[in-house]
């Protein structure tokens, strides 16, 4: 039987995933779709709860690595043997065109706009077990991309 502080580390494992180049949708990079999404929002925010499969603001086209991002939570909570009622709220937040903190990475050392990923695991305790993550990307442009070639893309 696992603790709940392993939902630290479960909440960095999925928001390194979701950072990652094989976080596709239709092929690209996730990342860059879901900025392409919120660039028509005033609010650069997207919010992803994986308790119950939900993001917003929504599009059906992200659907699939939605449910995909569920199973892989659902599986480290079971591979740590943790109760899954431990779990009262995961969610996954990226918030886009952010102001570049010099303590997250050397300016211009990555191509595209700063945004800010992070992953809260809320236990039955009330306990926050958050991962954050700093990274660069452009809004999807599929003529500045390649398509991943991979069959089964998230």
């Amino acid at each position: 039987m696992g603790c709940r502080r392993e939902l630290g580390s479960i909440a960095s494992g999925i928001i390194g995933s979701f950072c990652s180049r094989n976080n596709d949708v239709d092929g690209y990079w996730g990342i860059g779709k879901l900025h392409k999404h919120v660039d028509l929002f005033e609010s650069k925010v997207v919010s992803i709860d994986l308790l119950s499969q939900t993001i917003a603001p929504y599009d059906p086209s992200f659907e699939l690595m939605v449910k995909h991002y569920s199973e892989m939570l659902q599986k480290l909570v079971a591979k740590r043997e943790l109760r899954p009622n431990w779990l009262r709220a995961v969610h996954v937040r990226i918030e886009f065109d952010v102001t570049n903190e010099h303590y997250d990475h050397y300016w211009r050392s990555a191509l595209g706009n700063p945004c800010k990923m992070e992953c809260i695991i809320e236990d039955d305790l009330g306990k926050r077990h958050i991962a954050l993550l700093h990274a660069n990307c452009y809004p999807h442009d599929p003529r500045r991309e390649a398509r991943s070639t991979r069959i089964a893309n998230v």
